[in-house]
């Protein structure tokens, strides 16, 4: 029987194709490249959900409670201002008493002088509190 030797190069068969071996590495190689690309990919993809789940993008996927719409849906108007030469007034009643056009005026002219008599008569009781100077005040007579 004919002996084989291990390092004989006519048992390796075929001629001109490389051996083996270095296509080992080639594949292995190419198998780290891939596996390190998908490695960065899923650690940005990972990042990404992480800052979306931070900022809350993703609260109503997991069934949280939404705060910034309860917030939204009931804005807090304040019920008095100062309106300057007139005093303190009551919102509401003062866009139930008069028109867009005449609060147009108060807040242009910061007085009510160019009302008509009918338009002041309606914006009376809504001042709260005058803070206007006027020389007939009550206090002012009672003073010796």
């Amino acid at each position: 029987m004919p002996e084989k030797r291990i390092g004989d190069k006519k048992s390796s068969g075929m001629l001109g194709v490389p051996p083996r071996p270095i296509l080992h590495k080639i594949n292995d190689i190419l198998a780290i490249l891939f596996y390190l690309l998908w490695i960065v990919i899923g650690a940005f993809l990972i990042l990404v959900i992480v800052g979306q789940i931070r900022q809350g993008a993703l609260q109503s996927i997991f069934g949280g409670p939404n705060i910034q719409t309860q917030t939204e849906a009931t804005p807090q108007v304040p019920a008095e201002t100062d309106l300057p030469g007139i005093g303190r007034v009551n919102i509401q009643c003062v866009r139930d008493a008069l028109s867009q056009e005449a609060i147009q005026k108060i807040l242009t002219e910061g007085n009510i002088s160019g009302l008509t008599a009918e338009e002041k008569k309606k914006f009376e009781p809504c001042v709260v509190a005058d803070t206007s100077p006027t020389p007939n005040s009550p206090a002012s007579s009672t003073k010796d």
